[in-house]
């Protein structure tokens, strides 16, 4: 998949470092590649961080801005429950439970 996000960076010379709430195109871009990625495989769903709300695809398409932060393959749902799971029970700290999700995702949302 050709992320639109990243398209939209490199043509208008930024990175994500630069972005401000002012740049509403992310927000379309984010979304744009969430649509595209939906199209390419629908076999997914999402994540919310810390409320560790799951969110199916059919709900992706189309979500509000801050929606999801995270999406999976659906067949990773289980590695994903027990990385929560872990994180709940103290096993694991903040940095490890993000650093876990953001490897295993298949897409990372960027919102501002």
């Amino acid at each position: 998949m050709e992320s639109e996000l990243i398209k939209q960076m490199i043509l208008r010379g930024t990175s994500p470092f630069d972005l401000t709430e002012f740049d509403q195109w992310v927000n379309d871009a984010t979304r744009k590649d969430i649509e595209s990625l939906l199209k390419e495989n629908n076999n997914v769903f999402g994540l919310k961080m810390w409320t560790w709300e799951k969110i199916p695809a059919e709900r992706l398409d189309g979500i509000c801005n801050f929606g999801v932060n995270l999406i999976f393959k659906k067949e990773d749902e289980e590695k994903v429950d027990i990385l929560i799971e872990e994180y709940k029970q103290g096993k694991k700290k903040e940095i490890d439970i993000v650093d876990d999700l953001f490897k295993l995702a298949v897409y990372d949302c960027l919102w501002v």
